[in-house]
């Protein structure tokens, strides 16, 4: 942890003007990394102009480089690019130099700057009042996880004076724990709170968590798997260890855990914790959904898998013997909080079932994923922590946004299902002896054959074969057709007799279908080792 201090802020903020006052004052070196990028390589111009001439991915590739020259500087106070924080490597390195803040100001003062700023803004140019709206909703997930939030609607000299006593303090050596997303997200449910909290970071689980038990009221009741129990924040008769996987999530445990909590006489405005895996989420989450017809509820993911996907969205389930997550309902969290940290003990199998889901985040929505994934994934399993936190944070931001535009699944949000008609019934026919994240693989490999055959891109086969034999999975799977077949039938995703598939026909393109043929999906299961 560097002494440094990052400013971050909308266009107008006034990090550049604020960012050289407050350097002078602290006696610090100043970086401003616009001005870096408007100095690089070829051409001339702001970094506004810049962006208009390089074009968006070239522009952010600067932006980068730019980042990583400033956060050399020890100590500096350094100005930032409204858009560097989008990624989540640029702001892992941002947050690592030193303190963030946040200078806000209302839309209307910070257009009024604007206006009169020589330095033309391209992302502002057409509505300017629509455009700023909009970069506040996608940037402020961002700049709440800031460490001060500053009001920056007075002069700059004032701000600075407020400032620097703030910034001038000890600071406490090592790490420290750092928030590096804070979101607030709609709910989508009738019953219960309207937003959710969402936080990722590092280091930070116990100190979030209990601010958001805090804010819900009430007393907690904690479902913690029994790995991880040290997690909890209590070890008394409200407390309940279970022991995490798919062989937990069965009728006869859900009903143990409501059973427990009547005993207890938990009442409904009650929060529920829950710290584990994906399964200790769904059935945590359904137990929520059904005790006293509702109840608050926060998942704390402590896997890679769950913290990238399936502690998010609401969908809680359990299994029934022939059908995975067959008995469940939409029961959205009040808050979710993922700490990279906490994954740093997981065995490489366990981190490879996230990674499936990551994959699968990227082939539908996210090329940028792919491209990190693809250039380091294999760190990100070697325990590397900024390259796995990014990954994660990009594969549950692609997951967030889906469930935002269709919370109930009657759209878009299907296309999360890629991977899974064939993963989820390879599941079922070994017994849930197969890792979910090998299963998805092989779903994903059988459906990007199947998207082959349908004008899809048939490069991507092979570069998912490669990409995935790489990080450790496997390619085929040794199983009984037949059975594999009786599985698909039992797939709740089936209207109408149909079996729905996502095909991925490029990476960030899918579509869905559900006309695939026996012949078709004879081939797509030959691919992967499972004949007749």
């Amino acid at each position: 942890m560097s002494d440094g201090v990052v400013l971050v802020g909308l266009s107008g903020s006034g990090k550049s003007t604020i960012g050289r006052s407050l350097a002078r004052v602290l006696g610090r070196p100043f970086v401003d990394t616009d001005e870096l990028i408007a100095r690089e390589g070829p051409g001339e111009g702001d970094a506004g102009a810049r962006l208009r001439s390089l074009g968006e991915a070239t522009f952010r590739a600067a932006e980068t480089r730019a980042i990583g020259q400033a956060v050399a500087v020890g100590g500096a106070v350094v100005a930032t690019g409204g858009g560097a924080l989008d990624d989540p490597l640029n702001r892992w390195r941002l947050w690592e130099h030193g303190d963030v803040v946040w200078l806000d100001a209302p839309d209307a003062a910070l257009l009024e700057r604007v206006a009169g700023d020589p330095v033309k803004r391209p992302l502002l140019e057409t509505d300017p009042v629509e455009a700023m709206a909009i970069l506040r909703v996608q940037r402020e997930p961002f700049y709440r996880a800031a460490d001060v939030t500053v009001d920056a609607t007075p002069p700059a000299a004032r701000v600075v004076r407020g400032l620097a006593p703030q910034l001038s303090r000890e600071r406490p050596r090592g790490a420290r724990p750092r928030r590096l997303l804070d979101a607030r997200v709609p709910r989508h449910h009738p019953m219960g709170g309207q937003t959710a909290r969402v936080v990722f970071g590092r280091g930070m689980a116990r100190q979030v968590t209990s601010e958001l038990v805090r804010d819900l009221e009430g007393n907690p009741v904690w479902i913690v798997d029994r790995i991880v129990a040290s997690l909890a924040a209590s070890s008394d008769s409200r407390t309940l260890q279970l022991r995490g996987g798919e062989r937990s999530k069965r009728t006869s445990t859900l009903e143990r855990l409501i059973a427990w909590m009547a005993d207890l006489q938990v009442e409904r405005s009650d929060p529920l914790v829950a710290i584990g895996g994906g399964t200790i989420s769904d059935l945590a989450g359904l137990a929520a959904a059904l005790y006293a017809r509702g109840m608050p509820w926060v998942a704390v993911p402590t896997t890679w898998l769950a913290a990238s996907d399936a502690a998010l969205g609401g969908k809680v389930a359990i299994d029934l013997a022939g059908a995975k997550n067959m008995v469940g309902a939409f029961w959205p969290p009040s808050g979710v909080i993922a700490d990279v940290e906490v994954l740093r003990s997981l065995p490489p199998r366990h981190a490879r079932n996230g990674l499936a889901e990551a994959i699968k985040a990227a082939l539908i929505a996210d090329p940028k994923l792919w491209q990190l994934i693809e250039s380091r994934g294999r760190e990100a399993m070697r325990g590397g922590e900024a390259a796995r936190y990014a990954i994660i944070e990009r594969a549950a931001r692609v997951k967030l946004a889906i469930v935002q535009r269709d919370p109930f699944e009657t759209g878009e949000r299907r296309v999360l299902n890629l991977g899974h008609t064939v993963g989820h019934a390879l599941e079922v026919v070994t017994g849930y002896r197969l890792a979910h994240g090998q299963a998805v693989v092989l779903g994903l490999l059988a459906a990007a054959r199947l998207a082959a055959g349908r004008d899809g891109d048939r490069e991507l086969g092979p570069r998912l074969g490669e990409l995935v034999s790489g990080l450790g999975f496997a390619t085929s799977q040794s199983a009984d057709r037949s059975a594999v077949l009786r599985a698909l039938t039992g797939d709740k995703k089936r209207k109408a007799g149909k079996q729905r598939w996502i095909l991925p026909m490029a990476v960030g393109q899918v579509v869905e279908v559900d006309d695939i043929t026996d012949r078709e999906l004879d081939a797509a299961l030959r691919g992967i080792g499972i004949s007749a």
